[in-house]
């Protein structure tokens, strides 16, 4: 009976997620069978230099044996999903499927690397952005913007006064930055490239369990997906978030004054001091950032920004960098654990540690955050092919009801 309802109810997926899996299902195959038979093409394992993983703990073989095996499992994922008339039962065994492919590529095969490398990236561009914002703000009258830059004038004589702040110590810092990218290199690259890999199947995931949801519900969500319901979850899990990078980033920007934590004496020079600097202004813009999404200046931009001032934000303008940095916390979360336990909390003790990088409340929380966003901020006026569908089913004689909001909202939620 559930079979035929299923089927009466079967609709063409969409080709996007098909591709994408086809295609991820093949990398993974042709991965996981160079590992098994060349050790010396396997980035991970006991030589690796990345410890603050889980594949450190796993040689070639059994790495290249779990790539097989995923691959075979995206094989059955994609032959559910291509069908040319898929099911409600069809695309929810594909989406499972999907979504322990994303676990699995996420949790176990990524790690860290592509939150080191986010965060470095922003402690190199932090500053300009900070000085950037200043200048427009100070450019266009705003009372804000003179009270920055009276801020960063003074700090900025005394970096000179103290010889700090000099051409050297930038370049140096500069450099620095540069050589911890070129020392972990094709490393970085596959560390990312497993967060890309698990992103995909994310999306994949995310769009065919979101038609099942629409077909089994007849076109309705449940009521926490709604605008309303996720104004109010959204908001606990927004502020939560926002206070998790907070304690790193003030520890770091301690590393400015003549009392810096957690900097050892043999390291102590103007150009580390400026890289933990930087990564504090990174971590407390962060926040200030995420607590946007719920602010005015999160949905509309202040009067004051060229050209855009008054205007919408583009919602995308927050999911995009949202979502990145959550999958970054998230997969950084599992290896962060183990290289805990393995070091009682990098020797300060797992409470600590989980303190000052709360990886693994931070990832869920932000993305929970940055989902609650997308719902909120949805376009309205039309509807997926999962909603036409369920209303061509409807008897004649009753009309079919408009697309809502919330239709649309969970339709965009991803870009």
């Amino acid at each position: 009976m559930e079979t035929q309802k299923d089927d009466a109810r079967a609709v063409r997926p969409p080709r996007g997620p098909v591709a994408a899996s086809g295609l991820l299902t093949l990398l993974a195959a042709g991965v996981g069978a160079l590992w098994s038979a060349r050790a010396s093409s396997y980035p991970f394992g006991s030589a690796d230099k990345v410890t603050v993983s889980v594949t450190h703990l796993i040689e070639h073989r059994p790495a290249g044996a779990m790539l097989l095996a995923a691959s075979a499992c995206g094989l059955a994922a994609t032959v559910f999903a291509a069908r040319r008339r898929a099911g409600a039962a069809s695309l929810r065994a594909a989406g499972l499927i999907a979504l322990a492919e994303t676990l699995f590529f996420g949790l176990v095969m990524a790690d860290v690397t592509l939150m080191v490398g986010l965060a470095y990236t922003l402690a190199l561009t932090s500053p300009l952005i900070v000085l950037t914002t200043v200048a427009v703000a100070c450019a266009r009258r705003q009372r804000i913007g003179y009270l920055a830059a009276g801020a960063v004038l003074a700090l900025a004589a005394v970096g000179v006064a103290t010889g700090f702040l000099t051409i050297g110590s930038v370049s140096r810092f500069a450099r620095n930055v540069g050589h911890s990218f070129a020392n972990y290199d094709l490393r970085l690259l596959w560390g990312i490239g497993m967060s890309a890999v698990a992103a995909g199947w994310g999306f994949a995931a995310f769009r065919w369990l979101r038609q099942t949801m629409l077909l089994r519900g007849g076109g309705r969500l449940p009521a926490w997906a709604t605008p309303e319901g996720a104004r109010r979850w959204g908001r606990v899990a927004t502020i939560a978030a926002g206070l998790c990078p907070l304690t790193y980033g003030l520890i770091r920007l301690t590393w400015l004054t003549p009392w810096p934590i957690g900097l050892m004496g043999s390291e102590d020079n103007p150009a580390t001091r400026m890289q933990g600097a930087g990564l504090g202004i990174a971590a407390v813009g962060g926040t200030v950032l995420t607590l946007g999404l719920i602010a005015r200046w999160g949905e509309r931009f202040p009067r004051w920004v060229p050209m855009a001032g008054g205007r919408p934000v583009p919602p995308r303008m927050a999911v995009i960098p949202g979502g990145v940095v959550a999958a970054a916390a998230c997969v950084a979360a599992p290896g962060f654990v183990v290289h805990g336990l393995e070091s009682d909390g990098m020797g300060v003790g797992m409470f600590t540690a989980l303190l000052i990088f709360p990886f693994p409340i931070w990832g869920p929380l932000l993305a929970a955050a940055v989902f609650a966003y997308r719902l909120r901020r949805g376009p309205s006026g039309a509807t997926g092919p999962a909603t036409a569908a369920a209303a061509s089913r409807r008897p004649t004689a009753e009309p079919a009801p408009r697309a809502t909001d919330t239709l649309r909202n969970l339709a965009v939620a991803l870009p």
